[in-house]
């Protein structure tokens, strides 16, 4: 069940993996052209997990999870929560409510299938619930999903919901940008700093932004998001720890940018840091109410 409300359990951050592969990104008719890697990628996630007694979140795009059905099975063994990232990682900006439905229904049969469990969570390709989006929240209602976490409560020139809250809240499509206390749903939004003096939120929650930053001023934000109560939450994609793969020209440069710093970033990250998945998370605020 749901937590009435939002309190934060006693500290731990949440980690979570963007399972796809590195051509994803491109379209999906193109996507048979390239070499699958992410069980690879994903399995040495898993070991750093391990090691370091840490959970995480694993949103699986559909696809993946259809190619390597015991993937999913030993991510679940693992302790991890499975949640899903849609079928054809398309971004929900371009695609109607009826197509984004009919991608995300085929995604959740597909983990249904596997694990004979429910969903709980969802992750936009590329973040891509903002504004004008805002309808997708009732579609993963109405799905039964419990949450999303797909908002960066800054503005980007991709994404983003300035405004928005930067911890867990309730969420309504009526304004995806504030706390809706009749509601159930929850938003897990993307860790964001606030750069003192010039008071400007910037992302620091991982991905991109765990390989643009060095690590000490990565380790000092989520810290001081820490001092505040409040959760990190955090994602990485499995190919980002796959410096070695093959570059696609038509990707922009920020797929690549400090690809090779990826890993001992990430390993920094699980022992300076407690993680733990979205779904332990709520069941955990649940108990401490």
């Amino acid at each position: 069940m749901l937590p009435k409300s939002c309190k934060m359990p006693k500290q731990k951050n949440m980690l979570q993996i963007d399972v796809e592969d590195w051509f994803c990104d491109l379209d999906i008719s193109e996507w048979d052209k390239h070499e699958n890697r992410v069980l690879e990628a994903t399995n040495k996630i898993l070991k750093l997990l391990k090691e370091t007694d840490n959970k995480a979140t694993f949103f699986m795009l559909g696809y993946v999870a259809e190619a390597f059905p015991e993937l999913v099975k030993n991510i679940l063994d693992q302790g991890h929560e499975i949640g899903t990232h849609g079928y054809s990682h398309t971004r929900i900006t371009n695609q109607t409510p009826k197509e984004f439905e009919k991608d995300l229904d085929k995604s959740l049969k597909i983990l249904k299938k596997i694990t004979g469990e429910k969903v709980w969570g969802y992750r936009a390709p590329q973040f891509t619930i903002v504004r004008k989006t805002a309808w997708a929240i009732d579609i993963l209602k109405k799905k039964g999903l419990k949450y999303d976490s797909s908002i960066f409560p800054v503005k980007t020139p991709l994404y983003g919901v300035p405004g928005a809250p930067t911890k867990p809240y309730r969420i309504s499509s009526e304004d995806i940008g504030k706390n809706s206390p009749q509601e159930t749903f929850l938003e897990f939004p993307l860790s964001t700093f606030k750069i003192p003096f010039i008071k400007k939120r910037i992302p620091v929650a991982g991905g991109f932004y765990l390989r643009f930053f060095p690590y000490f001023f990565i380790r000092y934000a989520l810290k001081k998001i820490n001092k505040k109560n409040q959760p990190a939450i955090c994602y990485i994609h499995p190919w980002e720890l796959d410096p070695d793969n093959s570059k696609i020209k038509s990707l922009k440069w920020y797929y690549y940018f400090n690809i090779k710093s990826t890993e001992k970033k990430f390993k920094k990250l699980l022992n300076d840091f407690r993680f733990t998945s979205n779904k332990e998370w709520i069941e955990n605020a649940g108990r401490t109410n």
